[in-house]
């Protein structure tokens, strides 16, 4: 795994860093800015936001044991979240795209760290990478139906890379009591100011480091499920703060 530091900021490298030179000056201009006016709203936004946390002990915990974890976060939740977790010594595994060279800008610019690959290009070498992030104790974020879905469904990445690297999977999810939903593959949410913004962690998954083709089967789902229902444990939270309810 070979890194760079810049400013404090540091990405493991394992694409061409001369792509960036050719581009055009105005392009990359244009995505300068870009960037930086995302980031001063994701900043404003979780500014103004009253925070809700459900199930933050968990995280707390293993962060304090100095424990290293997998957040599996689904791909609608890839707006916030390298806000929401700045400051917890995250490498988030990010796809090789276009899109995913915004997202680790987007990523970096918060003080968090990358893995640039994904379970079908890359695959192997960013794999290799987490283990060595995990050997350092620290934590991973991966979209377990990303880049391209379907949507909440778990594909077989994320397995794989909990058991190689011997560390727990830990679902987290986010919704807003005033968001906006696109209309994508993943239905992103994406908050706005001035809302109440809960975040919901599930309990660890422990994955076996020896799994045969049945099991590997049988603890996929058992992620899915676990993601599905910490998902709709923070949906109905948010639904009931919207009733005027406590939760």
């Amino acid at each position: 795994m070979n890194e760079t530091a810049k400013d404090g900021q540091t990405t493991v490298e394992m694409s061409d860093a001369d792509i960036e030179e050719q581009k055009p000056l105005r392009k990359r201009i244009l995505e300068v800015v870009g960037i930086f006016l995302i980031t001063m709203f994701q900043r404003f936004t979780l500014l103004t936001s009253r925070k809700v946390y459900l199930g933050k002990d968990v995280v707390t915990s293993l962060i304090k044991e100095n424990k290293p974890f997998i957040f599996g976060i689904w791909h609608c939740n890839v707006y916030m979240s390298p806000i929401l977790y700045r400051g917890m010594d995250v490498y988030v595994l990010i796809s090789k795209s276009k899109d995913g060279d915004l997202i680790d800008r987007v990523v970096k610019s918060f003080g968090n760290r990358s893995i640039r690959g994904s379970t079908s290009r890359g695959g192997t070498s960013a794999l290799k990478a987490m283990i060595r992030v995990a050997r350092q104790n620290s934590r991973l974020a991966f979209t377990p139906d990303g880049p391209r879905g379907p949507a909440f469904k778990v594909q077989q990445g994320i397995i794989a890379a909990a058991s190689a690297c011997g560390i727990p999977i830990v679902p987290a999810h986010y919704e807003s009591t005033r968001q906006k939903v696109a209309r994508s593959w993943d239905s992103h949410r994406v908050p706005m100011p001035f809302g109440t913004l809960i975040n919901s962690f599930g309990e660890p998954i422990h994955i076996p480091r020896e799994l045969d083709e049945d099991q590997f089967e049988e603890y996929r789902a058992l992620v899915e499920v676990k993601l599905l229902e910490n998902q709709k444990r923070c949906e109905e939270a948010r639904d009931r703060l919207l009733r005027g309810e406590k939760i």
